[in-house]
């Protein structure tokens, strides 16, 4: 098959292109033709003739009036975007675009010249952006679902993009426009790794939109399990609030972190100075280390060299890589229980799980892990044996293809 797909970024940005371009090679590998559209940007893994990218947009830098102006109007309308698509689609002729994190940067305005191409798509979402403007549903730190069934006047009555009453206006009026436009329905089919996704976006959406349950998948080939440990807790991802972070500082103080244990935090964000002083306040130097960005190899050995790893976020949490790797690692997960994450984290089979924002029972999980070392690696050994069974490559290209021959039949 000829396949276009479409994302923002073309590096490892994030999890919406750390699918974007494990597809892309596998499609490949697999004998089929793979173009893009994407942002140019220095950190682009190579491109190929089958490629087109546009103008870089930075939503984040500051600009002046005249740059304001442009970027705003690239959010509904794209005109560079449009333009290279159109060039894909006379050169390439696809026999279907899959969409992944299009939004803004590369616009909606995509799928809708698509459609007037008459080629077919479908949409990974990798969040709720088609029911919330902000993609999350949460706002101030808390569970947002106040623009369910299209009311997303709320959006910028709550300032909820960017903490900017501007970005969130915009926000609202990108999602009313492409509502108005029906540019959704232009989609043949949304893929969700998580089934809490489908059921979610399935009861907020103002119209009746076609989803379907599609796990993420991991090579698990490139992971080696360890399911010996030392008593360690490994939290690795984004320093905000959505992610739990506060909670996890607390249950550990709480379960006398540095007492024959330790917390390893890596990553970065913005609320690593908060919680860096909090540690410091409590005395926790030496049983909660801050180690910064971790990826690839250097990650691996850190997970492996754990007991277990915490994913105890607080907002609807899709289906994170996290758990995944985690899981290939051969270790449990402590995970809160919201969104995506109980499909993966089952309770005395794969890990354990808490309500989330409860910082007892986040520290009672961890304390039951730490203190029954051979039950936590029989729940690693069972967490591999849910990822080579459940997400492996082989597996998650015959259902996508079939998807792929489905739509453009």
């Amino acid at each position: 098959m000829n396949i276009l797909l479409i994302n923002k970024f073309h590096y490892a940005k994030g999890g919406a292109e750390r699918y974007y371009l494990d597809i892309s090679r596998l499609l490949r590998e697999a004998g089929h033709q793979v173009g893009h559209l994407s942002m140019a940007h220095p950190r682009n893994v190579p491109a190929t003739e089958a490629d087109a990218f546009v103008e870089e947009v930075d939503y984040h830098k500051s600009m002046g009036g005249l740059g304001k102006l442009k970027a705003a109007s690239r959010v509904l309308y794209n005109r560079e975007s449009v333009r290279r698509v159109r060039e894909l689609v006379r050169a390439r002729r696809p026999h279907v675009a899959h969409h992944q994190n299009i939004y803004h940067q590369i616009s909606l305005s995509v799928v809708r010249e698509l459609a007037r191409c008459d080629v077919p798509m479908v949409m990974t979402l990798h969040d709720y952006k088609p029911v919330c403007p902000a993609y999350l549903l949460m706002v101030g730190g808390e569970i947002c679902e106040r623009c369910r069934k299209g009311r997303f006047y709320h959006a910028a009555m709550n300032t909820c993009i960017l903490n900017s009453r501007p970005a969130s206006i915009l926000g609202s009026l990108e999602a009313y426009l492409h509502t108005l436009w029906g540019t959704y329905d232009q989609i043949a089919l949304y893929l969700c790794p998580s089934r809490f996704l489908v059921d979610k976006v399935g009861e907020m959406s103002q119209r009746p939109i076609k989803l379907r349950h599609l796990p993420n998948f991991l090579p698990t080939d490139d992971f080696k399990p360890v399911y010996e440990g030392d008593p360690v807790v490994v939290y690795a991802g984004r320093l905000s609030r959505e992610k739990g972070l506060p909670t996890l500082i607390e249950a550990a103080r709480r379960q006398n972190v540095g007492r024959g244990w330790k917390l390893r935090i890596l990553g970065e964000g913005p609320l690593r100075a908060e919680l860096e002083a909090k540690v410091t306040e409590w005395g926790l130097e030496d049983g909660i280390r801050f180690e910064g960005f971790c990826s690839g190899e250097d990650l691996k050995e850190v997970i492996q060299s754990a007991s277990v790893v915490v994913v105890p976020s607080e907002w609807y949490e899709n289906q994170p890589y996290a758990i995944l790797e985690a899981f290939a690692l051969g270790k449990p997960v402590i995970g809160s229980s919201i969104g995506g994450i109980p499909e993966l984290v089952r309770a005395d089979r794969t890990g354990w799980t808490f309500p989330p924002g409860d910082a007892d029972g986040l520290g009672m999980a961890m304390r039951e892990a730490l203190d029954h070392p051979e039950q936590t690696r029989e729940m690693g050994r069972e967490a591999r044996r849910l990822v080579e069974k459940d997400h492996n490559p082989a597996l998650h290209m015959e259902r996508l293809l079939n998807i792929y021959e489905e739509v453009s039949s």
